[in-house]
């Protein structure tokens, strides 16, 4: 390995692509979860239609060894996931992640974003020190949320799903109103200081009205369901029951829920979820124009929580809460 790294950090070219592939190979063979991360076309297609910027670093010999974005899920999504970090095994080491990430708050303040969140792996602090360095807290833990993937050049573990602790990085100061369950207010309360959003926290028994829109997606390849809630509706107990029920012949190892909490009907919903199995999984602050979100997780199969490590204990205090919701959700034997 070189000792002399000084790659330039720059924004993502189209043509570009091929070698970020190539990168993506290295560093994770063919087990990256993000598919669209291997196809050339649909990376120009993202790229194109703005809805990831990324940020590469690429080695004086002219090869990428690099690479990090912001990506956001449609045109409604305000406070995009900062992800997709990625450093060859080769040139670890060298702070190109922090130089990465540094560009690529500088990208979210050109941008004007309210504020972006991650999903930090556990099965080591880097990604999670990288963010908290930067200003970031801890808002959640998604229990199992994925399959275990090799890592090339890091510890790896191989007999448990992936965690992932959810993390938000406020840039601008906006004030929202979130509906919740009486049971959940301190938490949160305290949370929103220490994330450092301002937020009026409401409960209500308000149900929904109308029809309850929602998008139910399925990954075969992670064994995963993600349910993506528009609108609360006067049926949503009864819809979300069926859509379980339809998800139950497929074989999942994970559900999650995105719930918008700045609706007056979330904090019953969220009640209801919970009767379902559904438990704290993490908050994403002005996710969309229409304010945040709770992202709710219900587990299909065991996870071993002895290997989630957490940089700080803000994280860990986050991880007890998380599996003590588990807990009380879960079906008494």
């Amino acid at each position: 390995m070189t000792n002399d790294i000084t790659p330039e950090i720059r924004p993502l070219k189209i043509e570009d692509i091929p070698q970020l592939i190539e990168c993506i190979k290295r560093c994770y063979g063919e087990s990256y979860p993000f598919h669209e991360m291997y196809d050339p076309a649909a990376l120009q297609k993202i790229v194109e239609d703005k809805l990831m910027y990324s940020v590469v670093a690429q080695h004086q010999d002219g090869h990428l060894i690099g690479h990090c974005a912001l990506t956001f899920d449609s045109a409604h999504n305000t406070s995009p996931e900062a992800g997709k970090m990625v450093v060859d095994p080769d040139f670890r080491g060298h702070h190109i992640a922090e130089a990465m990430a540094k560009m690529r708050i500088d990208i979210a303040k050109k941008l004007d974003l309210v504020g972006f969140w991650t999903d930090c792996v556990t099965n080591h602090p880097y990604s999670q020190d990288e963010m908290i360095a930067f200003g970031a807290q801890e808002t959640g833990i998604l229990l199992g949320a994925a399959p275990s993937r090799e890592m090339a050049g890091l510890q790896n573990f191989t007999d448990t799903r992936m965690s992932f602790l959810s993390c938000y990085l406020p840039l601008k100061e906006q004030v929202n109103t979130i509906y919740l369950p009486k049971n959940h207010i301190d938490f949160v309360s305290d949370l929103a200081k220490r994330v450092n959003v301002k937020r009026i926290i409401s409960e209500s028994n308000s149900p929904g009205s109308s029809k309850s829109e929602y998008k139910v997606t399925v990954n075969p390849a992670t064994q995963m369901a993600n349910i993506k809630v528009q609108h609360i509706g006067e049926d949503f107990s009864s819809a979300i029951s069926a859509e379980l029920v339809k998800l139950d012949s497929q074989n999942l190892a994970f559900t999650m829920l995105s719930l918008p909490i700045s609706q007056e009907a979330a904090a019953l919903a969220f009640t209801q979820l919970e009767e379902m199995g559904f438990f704290w999984g993490a908050w994403l602050p002005n996710y969309s124009a229409q304010g945040d979100v709770l992202r709710l997780q219900k587990l299909h199969e065991t996870v071993n929580v002895d290997e989630i490590i957490c940089a700080r204990d803000q994280g860990e205090n986050i991880k007890k809460y998380v599996i003590s919701e588990w807990e009380r959700v879960s079906p008494k034997s």
